[in-house]
């Protein structure tokens, strides 16, 4: 009996320290899983802002029909340029030199020094600005938070304005601007070089919003859809205005009239078969992107 008994105390103190040793370790465990159970919940796509989640099925009813390429491209809701305004006016910073508030995560409260005119920067472009879309040579295209509040249910015109976006990334529009004005500039005066750049934009400008009209013709829509939206956009802007030589974009009734000369002209086609992009999605809530990665077949 006392052997047994000298045997179960043995058996009771191996047991007790390793539970010891044991504890820290299930510790680490458990909170690593939870880390890891968290981050995946908060970058969820059924959780995600629903601008994203407008984007992620808009990009996909263009994708079954266009050839987006085999590029990543990463989408980003942000307050815009009355934020960078606001800023200016606010003394947060210096003229041209804003573009650090205009790319602010809008879905974030900003807390600490002058945070209550962020915020509130934030708000008022929110509620007072229309429009706007950039595209970026590396892959980003940003899209202003107010334009999904100003289209509200035109999704179709939503739809133009992210086509139109990626009608610059898609054909490398930066980079071309640029290098035809390098080419051509020399001998030209400040002013000179400022009109053909704004040449060369307008015609880029022009080129996208054709591009996007394919596309979403492509896609089942009318191909006088993107014409709507930019006279959707500029009457909503109170923008009726001629084209200046300096401008980046044509006024009224060029942009009208090039796009009405540019869908009579494809009316007259055979529609080209199209071709399908096969895409995965991941969203992060910290960086406020949404990536598309195109996937190869």
């Amino acid at each position: 009996m006392s052997s047994l008994l000298q045997a179960n105390k043995v058996n009771a103190l191996k047991i007790k320290n390793f539970a010891r040793w044991i504890k820290p370790i299930a510790l680490v465990v458990a909170t690593s899983f939870g880390v890891i159970a968290t981050s995946n919940l908060r970058n969820a796509q059924f959780l995600m802002p629903s601008e994203y989640k407008e984007v992620k099925s808009i990009v996909n009813k263009l994708a079954e029909h266009n050839d987006l390429g085999d590029r990543k491209v990463s989408f980003t809701v942000i307050p815009g340029s009355y934020v960078g305004w606001y800023a200016e006016e606010l003394n947060l910073c210096e003229e041209d030199s804003c573009g650090f508030y205009e790319n602010l995560n809008p879905y974030k409260t900003f807390k600490g020094n002058k945070a209550y005119e962020i915020n509130e920067a934030i708000r008022q472009a929110y509620l007072f600005d229309s429009f706007q879309g950039l595209s970026y040579s590396n892959g980003v295209i940003s899209i202003t938070r107010s334009s999904f509040k100003t289209f509200n249910s035109r999704k179709e015109y939503l739809s133009c304005l992210i086509g139109h976006e990626l009608s610059h990334f898609l054909a490398g529009h930066i980079f071309e601007d640029d290098l035809y004005v390098s080419k051509n500039k020399k001998g030209l005066s400040e002013s000179e070089i400022a009109e053909l750049e704004g040449k060369v934009s307008r015609v880029t400008e022009i080129e996208a919003q054709n591009n996007a009209a394919l596309m979403m013709r492509n896609a089942g829509f009318p191909i006088e859809t993107c014409l709507d939206e930019l006279k959707f956009i500029m009457r909503i802007e109170g923008n009726g205005a001629i084209t200046e030589p300096n401008d980046t974009h044509p006024g009224y009734d060029e942009w009208v009239s090039e796009m009405e000369i540019f869908i009579a002209n494809e009316k007259n086609k055979d529609i080209e078969k199209t071709s399908k992009t096969d895409l995965s999605w991941k969203y992060d809530r910290g960086l406020n992107v949404l990536i598309m990665t195109p996937i190869k077949r």
